[in-house]
């Protein structure tokens, strides 16, 4: 409310001639109501009483406010169209203004009735302060406003946010949550409609080549890149994806037979012929593709991206820069990988892990001047497994740490056994893998298992292969010669299968080579093999290392070492692997009279 002075309301029967009853009956009734009250005649449209609420209201005094037109005071926007006695309206409930003394116009609501007195007509106007409604209004106008603005924000973060939580940033292609759905959609509408659909796996052959050689902004273009060229590539409709790394994944519907997949694939894998020009330098790059078909290849998303996946891997296998359509092989072999990794978690704790021994033989005495630990799995269901069908699925998984502590300590703990026990000292190989020796506390574990076993440490020998010479030499060149500090001998397994350059080697701290079982096995029928091996050992006899010859499995092949003055051997002719308790054995009673007359 607008305060002012409070005032009698104002009837005057002098000035105005009313019913003398009016002041005596009606004023009082009037002045207690709650809103302001002004009664005006109508001919000449002069106010002739107000209420003391109006006269608050406006601000007025009697002497002010009295004989004035409502048209300057109740309704200055509206003078000269009295609703009543200028438009004819027998009623009036409307919003209008009220100018106050001090000037200011102020929002009301007035409601005018026709009032007859003594056979003169008035109006009664009753009049409401609007102010605080209009504030109250301008408020929720304003309230109303921000909330349709925080509405439409929230709406376009939630359109962003789809955005991102369906696409990738880099490329701008649907990512994995995306394609998994689409994928889902897809099949189902296969299954209702006996259709096929394919999934396609690619991805880009050496790209961490890229990564390193040109930087990760250049590698990041790269990607940006193919997904442009793959997207460009496809049929109408196809669904391209990238689910990470330099992993991409399509979804091609409504294939009618398989040779349309191999069309599809071909096109592809032919599309990376041409240069990439990233940042003005043109980047050659190949990729290997694999691909699942549904329903022949899987009936889920998950199992058809599992199987595109490992005819990705089979690809690359073959050389890269080709396609591969998933077989039913390929799935028993995933199926397999898959149960075996299951139970491997399990393999430690449950004790099916066990160690073989096989014998490593000195040419001339035909005595044991060593062997090799060879970690064997006896599966409750598949039987005893060779390492070659669980430690590529312990290096995936990681669990390759576990398992290969579990044999150097096992290894250690049993040739400290056999000394006790008063067998000849000999040492014993342990295979190492590259996730073994990258691991920055290899060493210190090494020594924790000598210090616990108490073995010492030159009866302990580890081997690895030339990829993992290869992989990381500085990293390797550290470790290896940390390790021989400590006395431990190092060899390297399957030497010539790889790619390893020489000079490499040369910069290896080691002891030992083993030559390749090709070789050796190719002595007998192929003058190169023989040739090969000669010089491997005349090689090592020049870098002043050991050469052992492993895979020997015939008298003749033992000739042939011998001749070329191979001093170690390996092999099924002198003995299989064999459990500990039947090398105890073997050591105990040395190999037989025919292997030393051979």
């Amino acid at each position: 409310m607008h305060a002012a002075g409070k005032a009698k309301g104002v009837f005057s029967m002098k000035q105005f001639a009313l019913p003398p009853n009016f002041a005596a009956s009606s004023a009082d009734i009037l002045e207690a109501l709650g809103f302001g009250v002004a009664i005006i005649d109508a001919d000449n449209h002069q106010i002739v009483y107000a209420n003391n609420t109006l006269l608050n209201l406006s601000g007025q005094t009697p002497d002010t406010l009295l004989g004035q037109s409502c048209h300057q005071l109740l309704c200055p926007a509206q003078q000269g169209a009295c609703p009543i006695s200028d438009l004819g309206r027998t009623i009036d409930n409307s919003e209008r203004l009220l100018l106050r003394a001090d000037g200011q116009k102020i929002p009301i609501i007035k409601t005018v009735l026709p009032l007859t007195l003594a056979g003169k007509k008035y109006l009664m106007e009753s009049i409401i302060d609007n102010t605080t409604r209009k504030e109250m209004c301008d408020l929720l106008s304003a309230a109303n406003e921000n909330l349709k603005r925080e509405i439409d924000n929230r709406r376009q973060a939630e359109e962003q946010l789809q955005g991102l939580a369906y696409h990738d940033t880099l490329t701008g292609l649907p990512n994995r949550a995306f394609f998994l759905a689409a994928l889902d959609h897809a099949i189902a509408v296969a299954e209702r409609s006996a259709a096929m659909l394919a999934i396609l796996f690619l991805d880009l052959d050496g790209f961490k080549t890229i990564n390193d050689t040109l930087g990760h902004a250049s590698g990041d273009k790269l990607l940006a890149e193919t997904a442009k060229r793959l997207v460009a590539t496809v049929r109408k409709g196809d669904i391209v994806a990238r689910i990470g790394g330099d992993e991409f994944v399509i979804l091609c519907e409504s294939i009618a037979h398989p040779e349309a997949v191999k069309a599809i694939t071909d096109k592809i894998v032919a599309s990376f012929d041409s240069a990439f020009n990233i940042n003005g330098q043109e980047v050659f790059i190949t990729t290997s593709l694999g691909a699942a078909l549904y329903p022949t290849n899987g009936h889920c998303a998950e199992e058809l991206l599992q199987n595109a996946d490992s005819a990705m891997y089979k690809a690359k296998e073959l050389g890269r820069n080709q396609s591969v359509l998933c077989t039913q092989q390929m799935q028993q072999d995933i199926y397999e990988y898959m149960q075996l990794s299951n139970h491997l978690y399990r393999a430690l704790e449950r004790h099916e892990l066990i160690l073989h021994y096989q014998p490593q033989i000195h040419s001339d005495s035909y005595k044991i001047i060593g062997a090799e630990a060879l970690v064997r799995w006896k599966h409750p269901v598949l039987g005893l497994l060779p390492p070659g069908k669980f430690i590529p699925i312990a290096e995936k998984t990681g669990l390759i740490h576990a398992i290969g502590e579990w044999v150097v300590r096992t290894a250690c703990r049993q040739n400290k056994a056999w000394q006790d026990a008063g067998l000849p000292k000999i040492p014993v190989t342990v295979n190492l893998s590259i996730l073994q020796l990258n691991k920055p506390s290899f060493v210190q574990q090494i020594d924790a298992i000598l210090a616990e076993t108490g073995l010492e440490a030159q009866y302990l020998e580890l081997e690895l292969t030339e990829s993992i010479v290869m992989h990381d030499l500085l990293t390797t060149v550290k470790a290896l010669a940390a390790l021989r500090k400590r006395g431990i001998a190092i060899a390297v397994d399957d030497f010539g299968a790889e790619h390893a350059s020489l000079q490499y080697l040369t910069q290896l701290p080691i002891d030992k080579i083993k030559i390749a079982k090709p070789f050796v096995q190719g002595m007998e029928a192929n003058k190169k093999d023989a040739a090969i091996a000669n010089a491997m050992l005349e090689m090592a006899k020049k870098m002043g290392v050991r050469a052992i010859a492993t895979g020997i499995e015939t008298q003749q092949q033992v000739s042939l070492l011998k001749h070329a003055q191979c001093q170690e051997m390996q092999g099924f002719y002198f003995s299989k692997p064999l459990p500990a308790e039947d090398l105890a054995r073997l050591l105990a009673n040395g190999l037989s009279a025919s292997f030393e007359t051979a």
